[in-house]
């Protein structure tokens, strides 16, 4: 498998949940750590907090697995590929010991372990480190753990909630899991601290101002607080964010930023991610483990062109090019046809993986709060902010009069506009459409814990079911 082997494992990244035979969750005390020595200048500082976003990088969190397995247990992608892992998510039918499973809780949580050491480690001075560079770096320390730690509570419900680095062996053990309420108590704790923090920069790769209410707009829908939903959006509007032009204009090889972008993860040819070597067709070069289903292939619209017959593509189109034309620009984007007649998702447009990662940008906050205002009964401005979404993708307006019908179109939105960027399986689950639209017991919407981790730590209770 072609993974980012670089799990920040650079001197000064404190990845302190070892990820061992033993156990993913056991450390080693702080004590006897490099990396705490580490950290006596302000070089030190910054290298540390370079790393805390390199952990961002790796193969099973935005470098690949995270965002498949985002998607792959909803009916928008199918798995085609070799991986066994990947089919059990396919077929919603995870086991406790899934591979991928457990690398992803282990990434998640070493991103956690290293900004856990700076945290520490910031909260008192640093020789010749200014204090305004310092919060700063707390700010973006705590920004980082809040959007980790929403990545585990929107997979696996409550988790572990570690706060400090290094526990003993011993305290290891007897890690339990905190509840959903109290890990999302957490995260909005955490973003708090990073709002008063955080320099006012416009570093997309770096937390902002913007990044931390964008977050918080994702959060407070995930939590069905619908007010501080359009609070939080209602700011990040503010401070000047916009649509990019063109859909097309998000997903280029060169991955050109755009006034859309508020939060990236940076790739290299040497920190490479993963995504479109999974999605892109073997004709051009890609492994193509993973494909757009046939329902997200209607959904965009590609049959309401009568040129498209998708038993005759293979002698009507070259490799990724579409003789017909689906209504939805976004569709021609994301999803493209090779010359055998296979779909591939074509969002991520090379195999090298160097083009940087979206992880928030502003299409998906003005979805959060046209969501939001529709659970307010707030249906025009619901709608309005709907189409203005659908305008930049050459379709019609939506036009609905029940509070119902326009809270469907937003999720049909949400599912078109955000297609492949680990969004459709967490959003089937918080709106309780999941059990029904895929024909699962209601256990099956939470991700097992590693079974290696209740092995080792038996106050961490496995999900129900499991």
């Amino acid at each position: 498998m072609r993974f980012n082997i670089n799990r920040a494992l650079v001197s000064l990244t404190f990845i302190l949940f070892a990820v061992g035979c033993d156990s993913t969750l056991s450390v080693e005390p702080v004590s006897d750590t490099p990396e705490d020595r580490a950290i006596v200048d302000p070089t030190g500082a910054r290298a540390a907090l370079a790393g805390a976003y390199d952990a961002l990088q790796d193969g099973s969190y935005y470098g690949g697995e995270l965002l498949f397995f985002s998607d792959l247990p909803s009916e928008d992608v199918d798995w085609v590929g070799t991986f066994t892992d990947y089919a059990e998510a396919d077929d919603n039918s995870l086991r406790t010991q899934n591979g991928s499973v457990e690398t992803i809780w282990e990434s998640l949580y070493a991103a956690v372990g290293s900004v856990n050491q700076l945290i520490k480690r910031l909260a008192t001075p640093v020789t010749g480190l200014d204090d305004a560079e310092r919060d700063d770096m707390l700010g973006q320390s705590y920004f980082l753990r809040a959007l980790t730690y929403h990545n585990l509570v929107k997979l696996w419900g409550g988790v572990p909630l570690r706060l400090e680095p290094a526990p003993s062996v011993n305290e290891a053990s007897q890690i339990s899991r905190s509840t959903e309420a109290e890990v999302y108590t957490q995260i909005l704790s955490d973003l708090d601290q990073a709002e008063l923090l955080i320099a006012n920069t416009s570093d997309l790769r770096r937390a902002t101002l913007g990044a931390v209410d964008a977050l918080r707009s994702r959060v407070y829908l995930y939590q069905e607080d619908w007010a501080n939903t359009i609070v939080a959006a209602d700011a990040v509007i503010a401070a000047g964010y916009s649509l990019a032009p063109n859909f097309s204009d998000l997903f280029t090889p060169d991955g050109q930023d755009t006034p859309e972008d508020i939060f990236r993860v940076s790739f290299t040819p040497q920190e490479f991610t993963n995504v479109g070597f999974y999605y892109i067709s073997r004709s051009f070069g890609g492994r193509r483990e993973l494909s757009p289903s046939f329902e997200l292939i209607d959904a965009f619209g590609f049959n309401a062109d009568p040129n498209y017959d998708p038993d005759t593509l293979q002698t009507t189109n070259d490799d990724g090019d579409l003789t017909f034309q689906p209504l939805d620009q976004r569709a021609a984007w994301s999803i493209s046809f090779d010359a055998r007649n296979r779909r591939y998702g074509s969002k991520y447009p090379t195999t090298e993986g160097a083009e940087d990662q979206h992880v928030i940008r502003f299409a998906e906050v003005l979805l959060n709060k046209a969501e939001a205002l529709a659970q307010l009964g707030q249906l025009s401005q619901a709608l309005a902010i709907v189409n203005q979404i659908r305008a930049r993708a050459g379709i019609p307006n939506v036009v609905a009069t029940s509070q119902q019908a326009v809270i469907d179109a937003i999720w049909t939105e949400r599912r078109l506009e955000l297609a492949f960027e680990g969004f459709r399986w967490p959003d089937l689950v918080r709106t309780g459409q999941a059990e029904a639209l895929l024909s699962i017991p209601a256990f099956q919407t939470l991700f097992p814990i590693p079974q290696n981790e209740v092995d080792v730590a038996p106050n961490i209770a496995q999900n129900p079911g499991y």
